[in-house]
């Protein structure tokens, strides 16, 4: 990840406080990872690791934990880290720091846990467009022979959705306006985008849907944030 984008991360974990639901995106685990498992679980190699990657407070890492015997929960901010220690400190979960776009880190990865399923929620529509192959090449690597990935991205509705949210008053969503502060635009991509930056790396594409991102920010009349996402599972072709 570029020094710009990697310092923006950081400086917007630092600012937030150290709690649950802090993040626009931090919506509960049983309405997020356990409520997707029936679309990964199936496809998921048994007795394998599972890297919930962009972890962020590791709301997510600690609910997968419920479900797999060995979860690593990998952010690249320092900062992020240190909230999902801290928040999830009862869970068995270890975080680690780790760049996705970092294809050395990602061969030294799978060279100590071997393959892995990945889990990948929010993370590819956030990098530079130029580190996306990167990304793309380091989730190959860790799948390796046998893993699966799912990975979840804003549909292109997603982005009409915030600009209108944005706009209905000054104080509305201040949780998406925190990322806004720290340049870290969300960008919703176009139809076919996310099998497209994978199909690059030679990962195809077992299925795929529909899904919500339930955000934890409300308008003015308390309506919940919720965000169009598509789904994919993935695996090395």
């Amino acid at each position: 990840m570029s020094q710009t984008v990697n310092s923006n991360w950081q400086g917007f974990w630092a600012e937030l406080p150290k709690e649950r639901g802090g993040a626009v995106w931090d919506s509960a685990g049983e309405e997020t990872a356990t409520a997707q498992l029936p679309w990964f679980r199936p496809h998921f190699a048994e007795g394998l690791p599972v890297l919930d990657i962009g972890c962020g407070n590791g709301t997510q890492s600690a609910a997968l934990a419920q479900a797999f015997p060995r979860v690593l929960g990998l952010d690249f901010a320092p900062a992020a880290i240190e909230h999902a220690r801290q928040l999830q400190a009862d869970s068995p979960v270890e975080f680690r720091t780790f760049d996705l776009a970092d294809t050395a880190a990602a061969e030294a990865l799978h060279a100590e846990l071997g393959d892995v399923n990945v889990y990948l929620r929010g993370v590819l529509h956030q990098m530079p467009d130029e580190r996306r192959p990167d990304a793309a090449a380091s989730l190959a690597v860790l799948l390796g022979e046998t893993g699966h990935l799912f990975a979840v991205e804003l549909s292109p509705a997603a982005g009409q959705t915030i600009q209108s949210a944005v706009a209905k008053a000054p104080d509305a969503v201040p949780k998406m306006r925190m990322v806004f502060k720290h340049n870290l635009t969300p960008a919703a991509w176009l139809d076919g985008k996310l099998e497209a930056v994978l199909g690059g790396a030679g990962l195809e594409i077992v299925t795929g849907g529909a899904t919500t991102l339930h955000g934890t920010d409300r308008l003015p009349d308390g309506t919940p944030l919720d965000l169009p996402m598509n789904y994919v599972v993935a695996r090395r072709g």
